[in-house]
């Protein structure tokens, strides 16, 4: 099998194509030559200002979905957590590989002090981000820290929490781990610190016209799938996006059950409301409404 695939060219990015790829791969039994197609997106170019100053959630999605849409590249592939709720007409969400961990870690500067978690941090000193959602999280949770804006690419944060540019940082640890990160760091609690909705989940999206189409949403993964479909579900219900303190996130549990764990945010951090609903693995949707219809927000 021959597939053209739109990314963007951060070395994450890549190296999810690569996963997404070889999970094919592996569902299929069939070897998949691939050719990255590279886009460049507005998300790219713009890094002196944090990410809700620039646009709507998917700034960066629309461009690369756009190359297959044109008809330059056969699939596209995402992290999850930044496709917005609607995607353009034509293209779907084919398949998602098994998820990574959803949570938010706390990475930890060289010359900055060991904490167990984001209370243990010194009054006074920084933790960087560009996300509404884990600054309002963060001042929650420790209201004597500093909100640095740091963006780029894992890479680009990483060196400059090495310079020092901020004290701490807070990312996905699925990124993290994607590319074999080993700085010091802290794994946030899901039940105190949800992510982004979709964290973790690698997505490939293609047209629902092509010829490719169904044979590569069978491969999908059925339990993240129904994770997918839970969490985007909830974000369109409550319009959660780049500005909105929200956060959320599914797991399975026992056989064929689904919990669902909310929280949202003022601005300011000073409220922080959480939520929770569980149901059946079978209907998402459902979940994900109970959810919604019980989180207060701010």
């Amino acid at each position: 099998m021959k597939l053209r695939v739109a990314t963007r060219g951060s070395r994450l990015s890549l190296e999810q194509v690569s996963i997404a790829m070889r999970y094919i791969e592996q569902r299929l039994g069939e070897h998949v030559e691939y050719e990255p197609i590279i886009i460049k997106t507005k998300g790219d170019v713009v890094q002196d200002r944090a990410l809700y100053s620039i646009g709507v959630k998917g700034i960066f999605e629309k461009e690369v979905n756009m190359a297959v849409l044109d008809g330059r590249a056969d699939v596209a592939v995402h992290s999850m957590k930044d496709l917005p709720s609607r995607l353009e007409e034509d293209l779907e969400i084919a398949f998602v590989p098994p998820r990574e961990v959803p949570n938010d870690s706390l990475i930890i500067g060289p010359r900055s002090p060991e904490v167990a978690g984001l209370e243990g941090i010194p009054p006074g000193l920084s933790v960087g981000t560009s996300s509404v959602r884990r600054s309002a999280f963060v001042r929650h949770n420790n209201r004597g820290v500093v909100i640095k804006t740091i963006r780029g690419n894992v890479d680009t944060r990483i060196s400059k929490l090495n310079r020092g540019e901020a004290d701490y940082l807070i990312m996905a640890e699925a990124g993290l781990r994607r590319l074999g990160i080993q700085q010091r760091r802290v794994l946030l609690p899901l039940d105190k610190f949800p992510p982004e909705p979709g964290q973790g989940i690698i997505a490939v999206v293609m047209s629902t016209s092509s010829p490719l189409f169904k044979k590569l949403s069978e491969v999908t993964d059925r339990v993240t799938h129904a994770m997918a479909i839970a969490e985007r579900t909830f974000v369109e219900l409550v319009g959660a996006g780049c500005h909105s303190p929200i956060g959320a996130v599914s797991m399975a549990y026992g056989t064929g059950g689904l919990l669902m764990i909310a929280a949202a945010a003022s601005q300011d951090g000073e409220v922080m409301n959480f939520a929770e609903a569980k149901g059946d693995l079978s209907e998402p949707r459902k979940v994900a409404q109970a959810l919604a219809q019980s989180l207060r927000v701010p």
